[in-house]
């Protein structure tokens, strides 16, 4: 709601809107993201969303799960579902194998069917909201960008 009664909001809140505006028509979509930077709480956490794609039948290399990956806003020009190292986050100092402090990523889910929770920033404690553990994939893509 702050987005359209203000015009902005946080990352957050621009990813919900945008989460919501997709489903909405039908595209499959969620919220993902990271609690900490490189696993430090005062580096700051980061939001944005995912999209089913399906994944192509065509791709070799680095394919996924046919989830694709783009921020809600401020989204820098030429972002495309196609390329994630156009995204300001997705580089191999936010995601190093080499790195003692790694960056995980958690993507948020409708119902609990493991022990994975969705950490919430401002509320680590909260075991609440059921996700799914994106890290490996997010430390594959982008520590090559």
């Amino acid at each position: 709601m702050s987005v359209i009664n203000f015009g902005y909001a946080s990352c957050t809140g621009v990813s919900i809107l945008y989460v919501d505006a997709l489903k909405s028509v039908g595209v499959p979509s969620r919220i993902v993201g990271t609690p900490a930077w490189n696993g430090v709480a005062s580096n700051g956490n980061h939001n944005w969303v995912e999209v089913y794609l399906g994944v192509d039948p065509d791709c070799t290399v680095d394919c996924g799960d046919g989830w694709y990956f783009n921020e809600a806003y401020p989204a820098g020009p030429g972002e495309m579902f196609d390329n994630p190292c156009d995204k300001w986050f997705c580089n191999s100092g936010h995601f190093n194998p080499n790195d003692q402090l790694t960056t995980q990523v958690f993507a948020a889910k409708f119902s609990q069917t493991g022990n994975v929770n969705y950490p919430m920033a401002w509320d680590l404690d909260n075991k609440q909201i059921p996700g799914i553990d994106r890290s490996t994939y997010y430390m594959n893509v982008c520590s090559k960008c």
